[in-house]
């Protein structure tokens, strides 16, 4: 094995050669893309986010860089490269910054770091890129930022318009929103919430879902829905297994496609209460994505906490158990465009674990992730480019300290890859990164139930790890085996039924 100083030297070597061929490529391609131009011509114009050849470590234009408008350096990389802790500095260009700042939160000694393959092709299945053909131009933005007639596929592509454009942000936003995932997902998951570097690690172990119901590009005969839709964009629902008081309590979160026109339209969140043995009503004004319960255990039982749902309290003089509604779990998976203010910061090539293959819960339940507990480093990282969107609040919300965020988004399949928070003092809030699969890299991968010969081509959301900067502490999410493919109709449509909550205790 080669020592870290002749690991280090051949990066170097790497770097200055990558350097020197892209200085001979021409002032040309050194250039920024052409602006784009806005659709109303329904001409396609290169942007600044185009995506680079597929499988190409070194691009025919320069790697975009941070700050906006910079190129980052040649890509010092191969992919089948491995490297540790003491070579870091090599990731610092290819990494964004609220990241590199919390790097000993997210990477450790020991670690094995593997460069995959540079700009892949995950791109979406041909029916949903059929869809967003079949209705280009149709979907418009509404004066506050709301989405009007829309039907299918991706709202604003993303060749049809340019950085110039004064409603660019709100469009990514809703392509982000709006991006293909299948059917939604469905799995297993274990979360473990950290206080503190040495501080008591607390998992939740469950399942869930997220059972897409309108706008599905793969149910074009059916009007894009499923049965039982009436009314709602999507469902979620899950069930925890672990700890021991925490077990059996179960909900459905029912987000209606009202909310991509009404600010002030909240979900409809239900949830089993095992001690009482009932379904309750949860106010849900609070939430804007995925419902996952959060709380800590052996403080108050959780038919005290079911009182407490969407904020904090004290029993007895003593801090109270919270359930709360984000920041743990599913955190920046969706995102309700409506509540901000949205634009482009630009443009990034950043290495993220996207594909990653390193086995985690439920299939490696002893994986280790360094000191933080938050680290995905010893996996495969994909080189992809980012698009940097920042949204900022419209108004303050009840109970909500986050005013704005910065969230790297994939510039070819809109899956969210990294995003940080801050607060009314623009104070840090979180850091974060997400892991992904891609379907067509798993053998066995389910086909969908009504056809088996359909592609599927997604990136399903298999990992998250958040560092929690205000409390010093932070979560992680793993769910290795989650997939994108949903049941049957007719067992779909039992599982989106709040009566359904009771039926397996």
């Amino acid at each position: 094995m080669p020592t870290t100083c002749s690991r280090l030297a051949r990066l170097r070597l790497r770097w200055l050669a990558a350097a020197s061929l892209a200085l001979g490529v021409g002032a040309a391609l050194a250039q920024e893309a052409p602006k784009g131009k806005r659709h109303e011509d329904a001409a396609v114009h290169p942007v600044p986010w185009t995506f680079p050849p597929i499988d190409s470590c070194q691009p025919g234009e320069s790697l975009r860089g941070w700050p906006p408008g910079t190129d980052a350096p040649a890509f010092p990389f191969h992919t089948g490269d491995t490297f540790s802790m003491e070579e870091l500095d090599a990731l610092k260009d290819f990494l964004p910054p609220y990241v590199w700042e919390q790097r000993d939160r997210f990477f450790y000694e020991g670690m094995q770091l593997e460069i995959g393959r540079c700009f892949a092709d995950y791109s979406p299945p041909s029916f949903y890129r059929a869809a967003t053909a079949a209705h280009v131009g149709e979907p418009k933005l509404a004066e506050d930022g709301g989405l009007v007639d829309y039907t299918a596929g991706l709202p604003f592509p993303p060749d049809r318009f340019g950085p110039e454009d004064p409603e660019a942000g709100a469009k990514w936003a809703w392509n982000f929103e709006l991006r293909y995932q299948c059917a939604g997902f469905w799995g297993d998951f274990r979360t473990s919430d950290m206080v503190g570097r040495d501080g008591r690690v607390e998992p939740f172990v469950g399942e869930i879902f997220r059972a897409q119901t309108a706008f599905r590009s793969d149910r074009k005969s059916k009007d894009y829905k499923v049965p039982g839709a009436r009314g709602k964009h999507w469902v979620v629902g899950g069930m925890l297994k672990e700890p021991f008081d925490a077990r059996h309590y179960s909900w459905r979160q029912y987000r209606d496609v009202d909310h991509m026109t009404d600010p002030d339209r909240s979900d409809d969140l239900h949830a089993y209460l095992p001690d009482y043995r009932r379904v309750r009503r949860v106010p849900a004004s609070g939430i804007e994505g995925v419902y996952m319960p959060s709380f800590s255990v052996g403080v108050i039982k959780p038919s005290s906490i079911s009182g407490l749902v969407g904020g904090a309290g004290s029993v007895g003089g003593a801090m109270a158990a919270t359930i709360t509604t984000k920041r743990s779990g599913f955190e920046g998976v969706e995102l309700r465009p409506l509540l901000y203010e949205m634009r482009v910061l630009g443009v990034q090539d950043v290495l993220t674990p996207i594909n990653a293959r390193t086995p985690a819960y439920p299939v490696d339940e002893n994986r280790e992730f360094g000191p933080w507990g938050l680290s995905f480093a010893s996996d495969r990282w994909d080189l992809r480019r980012a698009v940097v969107l920042e949204g900022r609040a419209k108004a303050s919300r009840s109970g909500d300290q986050m005013v704005r965020f910065i969230q790297h988004v994939d510039a070819q399949n809109l899956v969210p890859l990294y995003y940080a928070s801050w607060d009314y003092n623009d104070e840090p809030i979180d850091v974060g990164m997400f892991v992904g699969r891609w379907s067509e890299d798993r053998e066995d991968y389910p086909r969908w139930p009504d056809d088996e010969k359909r592609e599927v081509r997604g990136i399903d959301t298999t990992g998250a790890a958040f560092a929690n900067l205000s409390v010093d502490g932070g979560w992680r999410r793993e769910s290795w085996e989650m997939i994108c493919i949903p049941p049957k109709d007719a067992a779909l449509k039992r599982d989106l039924s709040v009566t359904n909550l009771t039926k397996r205790r």
